[in-house]
């Protein structure tokens, strides 16, 4: 038997299609401290035995895992990665990422997932700052699989940057984001196509209450080189396209002539033409 950290649950209940209830619940579920504890362990065999203990739980099939969040987190990271916990863990940011979830209540969609879908939620530390066991682009593409992970864990990770400062209220567009998300796969599953993943980051970034930040020429520019692209469901194409030339190299795809993250900020930057999206799509 697997040992669950308690949880901080949410529900949101609303009139789905056809006039039936529909329910999804969000349970907060601490993991900080838990990854704290393994950090606290010198780096060594003790330390990676003590990593699969939190993370796996004992469990032999995936569902079974105890932690899902923290199996991006690197086992051997050194201590800057204990400190940028112990950070997030005095900003108390589990606390605020269980706040931020009702303020989604009241501009959630009415067309929302079965009742019987509950997800657990789970900040993860991730260090692309200071060892090789984290590419940030690979681990971040994990967003296109959400549903996939939900089917098979029933968790979604909220990401913690190494290379970004702790915030707050980055950490509340992050939940708003990655929960967003969620119901726009439960509702279409997840994007095939550059179109798809388009729509999808663009709804859930304007959603979270995301600003774009590229020049109107440099958006102009990215829309010129995408458009021909957009019903591809090549790999590489799709993510050159969304991540960018840096984003491509890391993936040992060929660049496109794109700068960091043009995609999403021209996903972002439609969304919020087409206005700020009030039901999944």
């Amino acid at each position: 038997m697997i040992c669950t950290p308690a949880l901080r649950h949410l529900a949101f209940a609303g009139r789905g299609v056809g006039g039936h209830d529909h329910d999804m619940r969000f349970e907060l579920v601490p993991t900080l401290e838990r990854l704290r504890a393994v950090y606290r362990v010198p780096r060594g065999p003790a330390r990676f035995q003590a990593y699969i203990d939190a993370v796996v739980g004992g469990a032999r099939l995936t569902a079974e895992v105890a932690l899902p969040p923290l199996i991006a987190a690197n086992p051997m990271a050194r201590g800057q990665a204990l400190t940028f916990v112990e950070r997030w863990i005095a900003l108390d940011a589990e606390g605020a990422a269980h706040a931020a979830l009702p303020e989604l209540q009241a501009q959630w969609p009415a067309q929302w997932p079965q009742p019987e879908q509950r997800v657990r939620v789970g900040l993860s530390v991730l260090d692309d700052v200071g060892g090789g066991w984290t590419n940030r682009v690979v681990t971040d593409a994990a967003r296109f699989r959400v549903g996939q992970s939900l089917r098979r864990t029933g968790w979604l990770s909220v990401p913690l940057w190494t290379s970004e400062e702790p915030s707050l209220e980055a950490l509340r567009l992050e939940v708003r984001e990655v929960a967003w998300r969620a119901a726009q796969v439960a509702r279409h599953g997840d994007p095939q196509s550059l179109r798809e993943s388009i729509r999808q980051e663009g709804a859930a970034a304007a959603f979270a209450g995301r600003s774009p930040t590229l020049e109107p020429g440099d958006l102009e520019y990215t829309r010129a080189v995408i458009t021909p692209h957009l019903d591809s469901t090549h790999q590489p194409t799709v993510l050159a396209a969304l991540y960018g030339d840096e984003g491509a190299r890391a993936w040992g795809y060929p660049p496109l002539g794109l700068s960091r993250n043009a995609g999403f900020e021209l996903a972002l930057a439609l969304e919020k033409q087409a206005g700020q999206p009030t039901r999944a799509r």
